[in-house]
């Protein structure tokens, strides 16, 4: 049933239409929902201005049925779209995969079960489950539920159960106008917002006085991400580069893998219509670069600059990946080491500053929020720390993983050793090293890995002058170290 189809549109639409010419496309990039095709809508740079491009993706079934639940299996917001899914054969499905598992972290995002595909993400201890009855792409589902969890995440300000459950009839309405039939249809924020006020003090009163509703903006504005009626008393607009280093190290101590991830966060709080141009430095370092749609990507193809009308708040301007940095190291080394005999083992960790790494005296760098985890064999029953030079250690009797919270990285080397006792239902035999690798996490504020910068930031369209701010972190990707 799968239909794709490739096609240019080269004559402009009548003028009693919506769109009276194809040329206001050019910085459209959006889907589309029409009797049950999925179009990708997109600008490729055509020499002719009248010109835009359709991609239909596919013709098929997307999500049949949501449900939000507790680790615990319990569902707090369930919601049909097409087929009606039992509960039972949830119930079914739960008991089959995700009860025998010792976390629920560990179950596999994507399962086919019965006649049912169960696809799932975690959020704040929330598990988002969609459920389909046809084959449909999985990586399109898991981005939906993705869509959905950030938007209850932002007009319920944090995301748990407590939250869905106290503002259910408001996830509902959220899910009516996120979602038509099982396809994605309203995601923009400030649309959401005219259509279902967020939960403030002051919507509530508007709604207890049944005061008029604001006026809806176009749904075909020329810019449909953004509310040209926004206003603010102070104007500001806030640039957050997040990296992340995704490390691999064997049990000497020498690199095995590394790359670098990053992403452009920005919190836009300007009045109007705002024009923004960002330029980077070391933009030939991206090996891979997805944009929000806001960004004009003729623009960036030409000279590498980023000009983009923005959202207003909170949003991702863009993600990328670099190329192999033959420089790369962690600014840190952990000696990690865990030793067996029949009841139990040792374990040693010592973690300090790598030579030629941050400098130390440098505070406005300094590694924070550092975290190791070890992970003990599975028949491991009690933990003896008998040494820890620095921060705090938990272990969790589950998960079987000891961690380490250090905190700031001093000029000292901190230092943890213990031993660790197995249980009653061991054989009293050595236990061979189980090979799982030591996880790290950290931040370093103020440092780019990369050293992406931005080099100027310019806003044009408005004759006011809003502050503008930039800042840099780097954290642990996926950073882990090998035992054996």
């Amino acid at each position: 049933d799968t239909k794709m189809t490739l096609g240019v549109l080269l004559q402009p639409g009548p003028k009693d239409t919506a769109f009276s010419h194809a040329h206001e496309f050019l910085d459209l990039q959006t889907i589309l929902v029409y009797d049950g095709v999925l179009s990708l809508i997109c600008h490729r740079d055509f020499k002719c201005q009248d010109s835009f491009l359709v991609l239909i993706v596919f013709r098929e079934k997307m999500i049949s049925s949501l449900f939000m639940l507790t680790f615990s299996g319990e569902v707090i917001i369930e919601k049909q779209f097409r087929e009606k899914i039992p509960r039972t054969s949830l119930e079914d499905f739960w008991g089959t995969y995700f009860a025998p598992l010792p976390s629920v972290e560990e179950a596999e995002n994507v399962v086919q079960y019965s006649r049912f595909a169960f696809m799932h993400i975690i959020r704040s201890n929330v598990i988002f489950l969609g459920v389909t009855t046809h084959e449909v792409p999985p990586m399109l589902v898991l981005e939906i539920l993705n869509m959905i969890a950030d938007t209850l995440d932002t007009y319920l300000k944090g995301l748990n159960d407590e939250n869905l459950r106290e503002n259910f009839s408001i996830v509902y309405q959220l899910l009516e106008e996120l979602i038509d039939n099982g396809f994605p249809l309203t995601t923009e924020r400030h649309v959401l917002e005219e259509l279902v006020p967020p939960p403030t003090l002051e919507n509530k009163v508007r709604s207890m006085l049944d005061a008029p509703k604001r006026g809806r903006s176009s749904d075909f504005n020329a810019v449909p991400w953004r509310n040209p009626g926004t206003k603010y008393t102070s104007n500001e607009v806030f640039f957050d580069v997040v990296e992340s280093m995704d490390i691999i190290m064997d049990a000497e101590g020498g690199l095995v893998r590394a790359g670098v991830r990053g992403s452009v966060e920005v919190n836009c709080r300007l009045s109007g219509m705002p024009d923004v141009l960002l330029i980077l430095t070391n933009t030939d370092l991206f090996d891979d670069i997805s944009y929000h749609r806001c960004v004009r990507h003729s623009k960036y193809e030409t000279d590498r600059s980023l000009s983009f009308v923005p959202p207003d708040g909170r949003f991702t301007l863009f993600q990328y990946r670099c190329k192999p940095l033959r420089s790369l190291q962690p600014p840190f080394y952990v000696t990690p080491q865990i030793t067996f005999n029949k009841d139990g083992g040792r374990l040693n960790c010592m973690v300090g500053h790598r030579q030629g790494g941050l400098a130390m005296n440098d505070k406005e760098k300094e590694i924070h929020k550092l975290v190791v985890h070890l992970p003990l064999p599975p028949q491991t029953e009690n933990v003896n720390i008998n040494n820890c030079s620095h921060g705090t250690f938990t272990f969790n009797s589950s998960t079987k993983i000891l961690s380490w919270r250090i905190g700031s990285l001093s000029a000292a080397t901190p230092s943890l050793s213990g031993e660790f006792s197995f249980g009653q239902g061991s054989k009293g035999e050595v236990v061979e090293c189980t090979g799982e690798s030591v996880s790290v996490e950290f931040q370093i504020p103020n440092f780019s890995v990369s050293n992406i910068r931005v080099d100027s930031v310019n806003v044009t369209n408005e004759s006011y002058k809003p502050y503008k701010g930039v800042k840099y972190i780097t954290k642990a990707g996926r950073f882990n170290i090998r035992t054996v």
